[in-house]
């Protein structure tokens, strides 16, 4: 009877992770395949306004446009010159690395994935 109980868990714990697996297999397929080749129309930064509302800076082509959109509809209320939104992303990109948290915060998921690749290694070793 016991061995029945500990045989229903390990199936039950076997299929949980072939489920998690499998979703995560599916994601990220999917990332890949929706971030392809889908240049042409991006969404560079957005602000909410309210729940239903944001602003955003879309690039289309070679052309910039703030939009604004809501759940019942979506206006162009200004183009805008490439000149100053390429400097306003490099200004952001130029903060970003200055900042000492987001540096701090790159080491440690650099060493996390190291450490992470490691075990993994040493993990397929012992299976061997």
């Amino acid at each position: 009877m016991d061995l029945d109980i500990l045989f229903a868990l390990l199936q039950t714990f076997i299929a949980l992770v072939a489920v998690i697996g499998l979703a995560y297999l599916v994601l990220r397929v999917g990332k890949r395949l929706n971030t392809g080749n889908n240049n042409y129309v991006r969404i560079l930064e957005k602000t909410n306004m309210s729940n239903q509302s944001y602003l955003a800076v879309a690039k289309v082509g070679s052309e910039y446009h703030l939009i604004s959109v809501t759940s019942g509809e979506i206006k162009i209320l200004k183009d805008i010159r490439a000149e100053e939104v390429e400097a306003a992303m490099e200004e952001k990109r130029r903060q970003f690395e200055e900042n000492p948290i987001n540096n701090k915060l790159a080491e440690a998921m650099k060493l996390l994935e190291e450490s992470t690749k490691q075990k993994l290694k040493q993990a397929r070793k012992n299976r061997e």
